[in-house]
């Protein structure tokens, strides 16, 4: 049930990185969205600082991998557009990788049904510098909207810190509903890991995803169209 919506993903996630004087520094996760090099991600983990990002792709995710990895081949990024407002970012590859993009990439969020089957696709170790590529599946929960009108998609399963900026992905027809941006509170207006507030209330087992359709926009409002 998972696996062929897992492979038609797993090759469009890249590990997102910044680049330090001396190191690198793990962020998240991004997936590409257009043959031209294009990626979406969640805006709050780059933190206002557009410098010196890169992204990688893990070694063959159908392999064992080494749990610990001290290098990664990587390729700079430049970030193309922001919305701090519903927490997507538009990157792209300024050269590198061989890529290609899937097919029918993006679902109909308004006609998702409660219990609809989903995977969550990203890094969930990279702060540990275990740089592997992992799927996640669980259930659509419930579908709730901000105070300032942001859609957004609970799912039953704790994202890790590392698979923030993936793909949120229907199972049913193989696209992608949703952006993950991290673990959800309810005293929170949706909750958002990266303040580390690690207190019971706070660190649930749901987590959220925005809607896919704020990253449309926003290669819309560039020029690029994707189905």
């Amino acid at each position: 049930m998972y696996k062929n919506p897992g492979q038609k993903f797993i090759g469009a996630c890249f590990i997102l990185l910044r680049k330090r004087e001396n190191s690198v520094v793990f962020l998240g996760t991004a997936f590409l969205v257009h043959d031209e090099g294009y990626l979406l991600t969640a805006t709050h983990i780059i933190e206002n600082d557009f410098e010196n990002l890169m992204v990688a792709r893990a070694r063959d995710p159908e392999d064992f991998t080494r749990l610990s990895l001290d290098e990664v081949a990587a390729v700079s990024v430049e970030v193309v557009k922001t919305d701090a407002y519903h927490n997507v970012a538009v990157l792209k590859l300024k050269k590198g990788f061989v890529i290609e993009t899937p097919d029918y990439l993006i679902g109909q969020v308004d006609n998702l049904k409660l219990g609809t089957g989903l995977i969550n696709i990203g890094f969930p170790y990279g702060h540990q510098d275990m740089h592997m590529l992992a799927i996640r599946s669980s259930v659509l929960s419930s579908k709730v909207k901000l105070d300032n009108g942001t859609k957004l998609l609970l799912f039953d399963s704790m994202v890790h810190d590392g698979m923030t900026g993936g793909p949120l992905v229907s199972i049913e027809d193989e696209r992608i509903v949703g952006i993950v941006v991290g673990r959800f509170s309810p005293l929170d207006d949706g909750g958002d890991f990266s303040r580390e507030n690690n207190s019971p209330e706070y660190d649930t087992s749901m987590s959220y995803a925005v809607s896919i359709e704020y990253g449309v926009q926003m290669l819309s409002d560039i020029g690029l169209e994707i189905s």
